[in-house]
């Protein structure tokens, strides 16, 4: 009897842990529902960029404008394409810290460059694009922090830019000693000077959650206010998410857009997306995937949608401004300053 009874209670529990199936069906459309509620069906507008755009863009230059001269005549000609394509701040690399503890001396042109490109275009708002490669850069270290100041207060100094555009790299969430930094270059500058930072993506779902390992990757939305406090301007790296598809990076650029929006706004700080003109093939970056076009509509979607904070974005910044060629200008005129062919 007992052998017989143990299959029969076996299936009897069997049975009783049987769900009907109305309530699979039930839960499948309960989470298509949110989902599509949360990722597709949003309220919205339908603005066209134009209508976003306040004409203060920016762009990422190379290091030959800082470290090779050039003529008046081609210094004036940047100028003014850079007044066409309403790009009011510029990011000119400048130099990067080496594993040695010594700054890349690449900059001995700047000074001649940002005093010709000001005669050109005075409005423009001109900083020095310092890399910081994290992998090797100790910011623990009070004497490095020390180091990194004095070099951008003394770059500042002699080359005239109007400001400082920090790219340390990686940052994960909540890392502190990049407050120090920014919180010792304020000191050091005052506010009369732009303190501008690169910036990661956010972790657009729930983004003030600590989410285990997510944190080396992407910002939550608590440390992206800290970050913005500090600064005049902070510049969102939206690129490299090894999106295979155009329509995905469009999608992850429009969320990144309504909770980076959300966690920038009443802090003071502007806030730019940077789009990718980059060709260069990575597994981080698919150029079919990640372009002007893509990252563009995606910023406009997200700008369109009810949960964002379209007055708290400046602009857009294109990166890299030398990769960038007439077809991709002509998307980016189209899309963000609502020109058309027979505008030119």
């Amino acid at each position: 009897m007992t052998s017989r009874g143990r299959p029969g209670s076996i299936a009897n529990a069997d049975c009783g842990r049987r769900r009907p199936p109305w309530l699979w069906v039930g839960l499948v459309l309960i989470t298509m529902a949110t989902v599509g509620r949360m990722c597709v069906f949003r309220p919205s507008t339908d603005y066209h960029g134009a209508h976003f755009n306040r004409g203060m863009n920016a762009a990422w230059l190379g290091i030959e404008w800082a470290n090779e001269a050039h003529s008046a005549q081609e210094i004036a000609a940047l100028g003014s394409d850079l007044d066409r394509r309403q790009i009011r701040y510029v990011f000119v690399y400048a130099s990067y810290l080496r594993p040695d503890g010594e700054f890349n001396p690449t900059f001995s042109c700047m000074t001649d460059f940002v005093s010709r490109l000001k005669v050109t275009n005075p409005d423009l708002d001109i900083q020095a694009w310092i890399g910081l490669p994290l992998r090797y850069v100790d910011l623990n270290d009070a004497t490095v922090r020390a180091e990194i100041v004095q070099f951008c207060v003394d770059l500042a100094h002699i080359t005239g830019v109007d400001g400082i555009h920090l790219d340390p790299e990686p940052i994960p969430t909540d890392e502190e000693n990049v407050l120090a930094l920014l919180d010792e270059l304020r000191d050091a500058f005052g506010t009369d000077f732009t303190l501008s930072i690169a910036t990661r993506r956010i972790w657009p779902i729930l983004p003030d959650i600590h989410w285990p390992l997510i944190g080396q990757v992407a910002w939550r939305a608590s440390y992206y206010r800290e970050v913005s406090r500090r600064v005049d301007q902070v510049v969102v790296m939206t690129y490299d998410t090894a999106m295979p598809l155009a329509p995905l990076y469009r999608q992850w650029v429009r969320f990144q857009v309504i909770e980076i929006s959300r966690a920038v706004d009443g802090t003071g700080a502007q806030l730019l997306f940077g789009i990718p003109a980059s060709e260069e093939k990575t597994w981080t970056h698919w150029p079919w995937a990640e372009n002007i076009r893509s990252g563009l509509e995606g910023v406009i979607d997200g700008l369109n949608d009810a949960g964002s904070r379209p007055d708290t974005i400046t602009g857009v910044a294109i990166y890299p401004y030398w990769e960038t060629d007439e077809a991709e200008w002509r998307v980016y005129e189209e899309l963000w300053l609502g020109r058309s062919c027979s505008d030119e």
